[in-house]
């Protein structure tokens, strides 16, 4: 006969989804099933309802099969996978992620609430996004093909993320964003609205810390630092010093809106780049190392940004005089807008504006 509908146990409740003869996606459908039956049950349904179950312990139940799906080629079961999400996002407010990494310790059981399944889930969504996309724009009606939109995907992926707790949020970002530029260039259109994403958590620890700075603020910080630190040390490398251009036109051109969003980020951060001493009296020596090292590195890359704001500068006149020995690639005039949200940063974080 069929097993109970929930265990004594969270682990006993996880064995009823882990069948031998059910592979992935059997597995998969059957917890969409039963998440669809929570959601709506029929009136002789025997479980109560809601299900005294804790909110974290559904989301284990439930959100690990959604990347199942997701990442299946079958049109249908993707279909299915934005089916369970939407369901697990908007549907309901009684099965959501866990707000601390050691919610659980069992190891199998964190991965459910983790950053590293978060980062997989965004990851896949944003990979549907640029395919969707690529469809939207050469087959009419393509959207009756999936139901959902490639901007419907992306308001998911912002949904999901916005569940999570700041810090595993970030470090989730962290995790895409390697992935994006490391192994996956594919993806690079869409790196300007991962960093986007930081932005926001930015402005928060600064609108936080202009009264006082907690320890939790200052680590929060530095993990969004070590996001954008690579994306910076990158500008070091877009020209030499054997020519006015590029070494990589396309990839550069690839790279402009991801630069502009970073530098929009660090305007936002210019508040720590003047921290003196005097400041440091009222906290401990860890956060005080936090203060020294955010400050150091916004002085680090405001060094930075100027030097790449001179090359780029030296290009713009190049492109701009438009003869024939600097014919302008198309797009160049991007570059004008990239200067003008560099010279922003500049700005801001000289302390002259």
């Amino acid at each position: 006969g069929e097993p109970p509908e929930s265990g004594s146990s969270l682990e006993e409740d996880l064995l009823l989804y882990d069948r031998p003869q059910c592979n992935k996606l059997g597995q998969a459908a059957l917890a969409f099933f039963k998440l669809l039956c929570q959601l709506h049950p029929s009136n002789d349904a025997a479980i109560p309802f809601p299900s005294p179950l804790s909110a974290e312990h559904r989301w284990t139940l439930s959100f690990p099969h959604v990347i199942t799906f997701l990442a299946d080629e079958d049109v249908s079961r993707v279909k299915f996978g934005f089916d369970m999400l939407q369901m697990l996002v908007n549907g309901t407010h009684f099965i959501r992620p866990a707000q601390y990494a050691t919610y659980y310790t069992n190891s199998n059981l964190q991965r459910s609430h983790s950053s590293e399944l978060l980062a997989q889930t965004l990851h896949t969504l944003l990979s549907l996004v640029l395919r969707i996309s690529a469809l939207e724009a050469t087959v009419p009606n393509s959207s009756s093909v999936l139901e959902y939109s490639s901007l419907q995907v992306m308001s998911l992926a912002q949904s999901l993320k916005a569940l999570y707790s700041i810090n595993v949020q970030v470090q989730a970002i962290a995790e895409v964003s390697q992935k994006i530029r490391d192994s996956d260039q594919a993806l690079i259109a869409l790196l300007p609205k991962v960093l986007d994403w930081l932005r926001p958590v930015v402005m928060g620890i600064c609108n936080k810390c202009k009264d006082s700075c907690q320890n939790y603020d200052l680590t929060l910080l530095c993990e969004v630092i070590r996001v954008f630190d690579p994306i910076l040390k990158d500008l070091e490398e877009v020209f030499d010093n054997s020519s006015t251009l590029p070494k990589n036109i396309p990839g550069f051109f690839s790279m402009i809106e991801a630069y502009t969003a970073l530098f929009s980020s660090l305007r936002a951060m210019k508040m720590f780049i003047h921290t003196g001493n005097a400041q440091f009296n009222t906290y401990d020596v860890a956060e005080c190392a936090q203060l020294s090292f955010i400050s150091e590195w916004l002085s680090q890359s405001l060094d930075r940004l100027i030097l790449f704001k001179e090359r780029l500068e030296k290009l713009v006149d190049l492109w701009s005089a438009e003869t024939e020995a600097s014919s302008p690639p198309p797009g160049h005039h991007r570059c004008l807008l990239l200067h003008y949200h560099l010279e922003e940063a500049v700005l801001e974080l000289s302390g002259e504006d």
